[in-house]
């Protein structure tokens, strides 16, 4: 094997058993591997900051607030109908005959289509064209026959014991209202005419009954603890 190729196949031994990064062909120092632990103990460097003693703190500039009073309540449109406030009601009056009901206050099975399953008044039964009248004194706030759902309908507000309520009467007869909004009315004064007007399945009085707030409540509870005669 000539001078040449020995020395060809020398190099290709080193280059194949040592590690490039151990090896450099213009390096001669000696250097550590870059895998080697270090060794010794390591110290940590605490870490300070100076602050100038001319440095001062600057307040966060957030504005100018002006503090303004409380808008007024906002009056109820239909209140001024009336002067409801004023109106005390000593006596409370069943609308129609308690004696037959269909739907109480609350959950039920809807009765038809698009019906609500989640009943907010009740249903009374004494027959088509039986007289509805109001259960107290009060103003009358709507005396319609364009009522959507509620078909023709009147509701009346009352001061009873110092609580506003209203009282609403629905599905009458097309033509039997007797009374008109802002109409004063006593217990028992005839309103209208049970019927089937609006989303209805037959001829009865869905009475609905709430408070200022206008949550719904269960009238017949209500009536049976305040009926006076």
């Amino acid at each position: 094997m000539s001078l040449a190729a020995m020395s060809l196949a020398g190099g290709m031994l080193l280059a194949t058993s040592v590690p490039a990064l151990a090896v450099s062909a213009t390096d001669t120092e000696v250097r550590a591997s870059v895998y080697a632990p270090a060794s010794g103990p390591v110290s940590e460097r605490s870490q300070t900051l100076e602050v100038s003693a001319e440095a001062t703190l600057q307040p966060i500039d957030i504005g100018e607030w002006d503090v303004e009073a409380a808008p007024p309540p906002i009056e109820s449109s239909v209140a001024g109908v009336g002067d409801v406030s004023l109106l005390e009601s000593p006596r409370v009056v069943w609308p129609v005959d308690p004696s037959r009901t269909s739907d109480g206050f609350g959950p039920r099975v809807a009765p038809c289509g698009g019906c609500s399953t989640e009943h907010d008044g009740v249903d009374f039964n004494p027959g088509a064209g039986a007289p509805i009248v109001s259960i107290a004194d009060g103003v009358v706030i709507t005396a319609t026959e364009a009522g959507g759902g509620y078909g023709a309908y009147v509701e009346v507000q009352h001061n009873i014991n110092g609580v506003l309520i209203t009282s609403l009467y629905a599905h009458m007869q097309y033509g039997s209202i007797q009374v008109s909004a802002g109409q004063r009315v006593s217990a028992g004064d005839p309103l209208g005419a049970v019927g089937s007007t609006g989303q209805s399945t037959g001829p009865h009085l869905h009475l609905e009954m709430y408070g200022a707030d206008g949550v719904r409540f269960d009238g017949m509870a209500w009536l049976q603890a305040n009926v006076t005669g």
